[in-house]
C-alpha cells in the first residue's frame, strides 16, 4: 500500500476545509489536524498559509481541468456541436466539480485585496479558464458568423453562470440549481448558434 506524502495530505485537507469554511476560518492547526500530520510537517512543506492556499488552488484547478478535458465532446469535429456538447458535459459533471462549492470563486470573494499573492494566482487561474472556454466557443461563433458576441463574452458569461449557480444551489440547499443554471446557458448558446 502506497503511503500518501504529507504535502499531498495537506493540500487535500486545505481544499476540503477552505471550500467549506473559507480561507480566514481555516487555521494551519485545522489543516494539520484534518491532514493527520504534525504542524511541523505542514511548515516543512510550506512557508505560510498563503503558500498552502496557492498550492491547493493549483491542485484544485488541475483536477477540475482534467475532468473537463476528458469529455467526449473533444472528439466532435463540428465546432457548433462541439461547443454545445461541451456545455452539456459540464452540466452533467457539475455535481462532481462543484457540489461543495468553487474554491477559486469563494476565495476570490473572501480575500479580495487582503492577500495580493493569492489573489494574483486566482486571477491567473480564472484567465486560464477564460482562454480554455474561448477556444471552445470561438470556432462555433465563426462557423455561424455570429456578430455582437465574442468568445470572451461567452466565456465570462459561462463563468458567471457557474459561480452564480453554485451560490444559488448552496443558499437554497438545492444542488440541482447548479445543473439548472448551466442548462439555461446551454439553451442560450443553442439559440445563439442556431442562425
Amino acid at each position: 500500500m502506497n503511503k500518501i506524502p504529507a504535502k499531498e495530505k495537506v493540500i487535500d485537507a486545505t481544499i476540503q476545509l477552505m471550500t467549506t469554511r473559507g480561507f480566514n476560518a481555516t487555521t494551519v492547526d485545522d489543516i494539520a489536524s484534518q491532514a493527520g500530520v504534525a504542524k511541523g510537517s505542514v511548515y516543512h512543506a510550506f512557508k505560510s498559509k498563503e503558500e498552502i492556499a496557492i498550492a491547493s488552488l493549483e491542485h484544485y484547478l488541475e483536477s477540475g481541468l482534467k475532468i473537463v478535458s476528458d469529455g467526449p465532446y473533444a472528439e466532435i469535429q463540428d465546432p457548433v456541436e462541439k461547443a454545445i456538447a461541451f456545455v452539456s458535459y459540464i452540466e452533467d459533471r457539475s455535481q462532481e466539480l462543484w457540489s461543495h462549492g468553487c474554491l477559486l470563486g469563494s476565495m476570490a470573494i473572501e480575500i479580495g485585496d487582503t492577500y495580493p499573492s493569492v489573489m494574483d494566482q486566482i486571477d491567473r487561474m480564472f484567465k486560464r479558464f477564460e482562454r480554455g472556454l474561448a477556444n471552445i466557443f470561438a470556432p462555433a461563433l465563426a462557423a455561424r458568423a455570429v456578430v455582437g458576441v465574442t468568445s470572451r463574452d461567452l466565456s465570462l458569461h459561462l463563468l458567471a453562470v457557474v459561480e452564480g449557480s453554485i451560490i444559488t444551489a448552496k443558499s437554497h440547499s438545492e444542488p440541482q440549481y447548479l445543473q439548472h443554471g448551466i442548462r439555461h446557458f446551454r439553451n442560450y448558446l443553442e439559440l445563439l448558434l442556431s442562425k
